[in-house]
């Protein structure tokens, strides 16, 4: 489970007892080294100096925000270097050693120190060589030939592999003291320097090699290779990598549409972080350089979630600005009035008019256009035969949204219960898929996500084998923009939803046999619970192995619809059914669960066959908030992209 944004520049927050008390060891341990400095004791001085250089790569390794912060505090690895490098000269001036001595230890330490500062400032200016402004995936850029990004023992380690050869310093100068003898300080300064050295030099060999590949040329082979593609559809993200899922749902449709498309990405870590795709992606971080980009052929362009960074995409004339969303729902969310700042709204039925009516939202229908959901027209056909010895239920929560409203999630008030209950029944296997987001807002939800995984026992599942992807060890943005595309989105979901109907399915372990029994007694069907997080068990894949959906206000409800199967939809605020049906149109087809498990009986019978009152309601809300089953939705959508006489800004 998710609970903290990750970026590029900010290690995560996360800290804990191990990463604090390894930060406060690192502490001591220099203190303990500056005193045996001072003191002069070369039989601790060693001792301390290896503890030091030991505490310092596993803080870098378990407790990088803690190095982080050290930085932005002063304190951080070239300042400790210096006082590491300074340690040693006190030794050797409080242990009277020959001044020859000292002279070495001084060189040594002030040719590191110089050394270190040069690899530090050869470090920034890769850096900065190779932070270009526009960034791509799946573009050729020939003739351009990027160079191979720094090694990560002089990218990622680099602070380490700057600091560590102190230790070389330090054990020279210790065990020649303990000896008398001069060689063994002399090897230590000469093996620090050289490595130091050795650091630098690999970063002066990578800058130069990055001044053939300057910003104007990347940009102009960028803009030739748009113009082969000539993208006519862009698909927009102005988010982060945690809702990536919200992109990430529209990659496959966009695919099979069978138009020059383009996907455009304004956030470095999620161009890594996007899945597989054969469409070529486009990432910008500055909305200067958006607006001025060159993208003659554009004509529509989909917005799949509300952003402040919208606006730089949204300026562009003579383009169809349309906001496709992810997921239909009865969330405030959903009827948003930044919805009129653009020139459609692609929903998925006719009930989202009437949403958008309810809530006051001055939106001309002509503006409006029902597309269905194109990611469920398989889901659609797919039927499938209840086992009467297991119910598979599906417990998806939503997570607790932006604050819009409350009681968004029933995960923390209620979840607990539901699972203990939907437990107590024999027959009834759980599939738990959480949203990527819970948890990120309420420590509660944390905590009832915990206790959830701790109900259910359920075995962790292996990591799918998937296609690997070239720039899945890609060093950085230039490396992702070199890498060749070798998979589709549908190739990818093909093989994962393969893996996930055998990760999903039920299986019973085989019947004990009792020799002195007439008759055997079998054991309960053993049930097989699955914890199914996103993104490896898609939404579909969970539908397929689901009798009956158990889920929040959410978008989930809409897109379950498509298979006519009985779902609840919970009550965490405990309203009276009158008023959450009218609060929330989509859960007139299926049955009101309450925070203490009433209702949850209804939704077990209708899975089990036995009792299913709300199918008839079912039926009709699928018609109004899914459209018509014909033509298939992503048909409609292309239809909708095509259209040539539809409004333009």
């Amino acid at each position: 489970m998710q609970t903290i944004q990750v970026t590029e520049r900010v290690p995560s927050p996360r800290l804990d007892r191990t990463g604090i008390g390894l930060a406060a060891g690192l502490a001591a341990a220099y203190a303990l080294l500056v005193a045996a400095a001072l003191v002069p004791l070369p039989v601790v001085f060693l001792p301390a100096a290896l503890l030091v250089t030991a505490l310092e790569v596993a803080v870098g390794w378990r407790a990088p925000f803690l190095a982080w912060a050290a930085g932005r505090v002063g304190a951080g690895a070239p300042w400790r270097g210096l006082l590491y490098g300074l340690s040693v000269v006190v030794l050797l001036a409080r242990s009277d050693s020959p001044s020859g001595w000292f002279v070495t230890a001084v060189a040594g330490v002030l040719a590191v120190v110089t050394l270190r500062a040069a690899g530090m400032a050869l470090s920034e200016l890769v850096h900065r060589q190779r932070k270009m402004p526009v960034v791509t995936r799946g573009l050729s850029l020939a003739p351009v030939e990027i160079p191979s990004a720094p090694h990560p023992v002089v990218g990622q380690y680099l602070p380490l592999s700057l600091g560590c050869p102190d230790v070389l310093l330090a054990a020279g100068a210790a065990l020649g003291l303990l000896s008398g003898a001069y060689p063994l300080l002399l090897v230590g300064v000469v093996l620090a320097v050289t490595l130091v050295a050795v650091a630098a030099g690999l970063l002066g060999f990578s800058a130069l090699a990055m001044r053939r590949v300057t910003k104007p040329r990347l940009e102009a082979a960028v803009n030739r290779a748009l113009d082969k593609v000539a993208p006519e559809v862009a698909l927009y993200f102005g988010g982060a990598p945690q809702t990536l899922y919200q992109l990430e749902m529209w990659v496959e449709t966009l695919e099979r549409l069978d138009v020059p498309a383009l996907l455009i990405l304004r956030d470095r870590e999620s161009l890594r972080a996007l899945g597989p795709t054969r469409i070529p992606v486009l990432c910008i971080e500055h909305g200067t350089v958006l607006m001025g980009q060159p993208l003659p052929q554009l004509r529509v362009a989909m917005y799949v979630a509300h952003s402040a960074n919208n606006l730089h995409l949204l300026r562009r004339k003579g383009v169809r600005h349309v906001f496709i969303g992810h997921g239909d729902s009865d969330k405030a969310v959903t009827t948003n009035p930044f919805l009129k700042a653009y020139d459609e709204i692609w929903v998925a039925g006719p009930g989202a008019r009437e949403r958008f009516r309810t809530a006051g939202l001055d939106i001309d229908d002509s503006r409006v256009l029902d597309i269905g959901r194109p990611q469920l027209d398989a889901l659609v056909t797919t039927h499938r035969e209840v086992q009467p010895e297991q119910l598979t239920v599906v417990y998806a929560p939503t997570w607790e949204g932006y604050g819009d409203e409350p009681h968004q999630s029933s995960l923390g008030p209620c979840g607990v219960t539901l699972v203990r209950l939907l437990l107590a029944e024999p027959d009834v296997r759980v599939i738990y898929r959480p949203h990527p987001l819970a948890g990120t807002r309420d420590p509660a939800v944390v905590r009832a996500h915990r206790e959830i995984l701790d109900l259910l026992g359920a075995q962790e599942v292996p990591a799918p084998v998937a296609p690997a992807e070239a720039y899945a060890h890609a060093r950085d943005d230039l490396e992702v923009a070199r890498s060749p595309v070798l998979t589709s989105r549908a190739e990818q979901l093909a093989a994962l939803d393969v893996w996930a109907a055998k990760q999903l399915a039920p299986y019973t372990p085989a019947l004990p046999y009792a020799a002195d029994a007439p008759e055997s007694t079998p054991e309960p069907v053993h049930r097989g619970h699955v914890v199914a997080p996103g993104p490896h068990f898609s939404v579909q894949a969970c539908f397929a192995a689901a009798d009956v959906l158990l889920s929040d206000v959410s978008s989930l409800i809409t897109d379950f619809l498509a298979s006519g199967r009985p779902y609840a939809v919970t009550n965490p605020a405990g309203l009276s059914g009158a008023e959450f049906v009218g609060r929330y149109p989509s859960s007139r087809g299926g049955y009101l669960v309450d925070p203490d498990g009433h209702g949850l009986a209804s939704l077990l019978a209708a899975g089990r066959g036995s009792a299913d009152p709300a199918v008839d309601e079912r039926a009709a809300l699928r018609e109004q908030l899914l459209g018509p089953p014909e033509p298939p939705a992503l048909e409609r959508m292309r239809q909708a992209v095509t259209a040539k006489d539809r409004c333009l800004t």
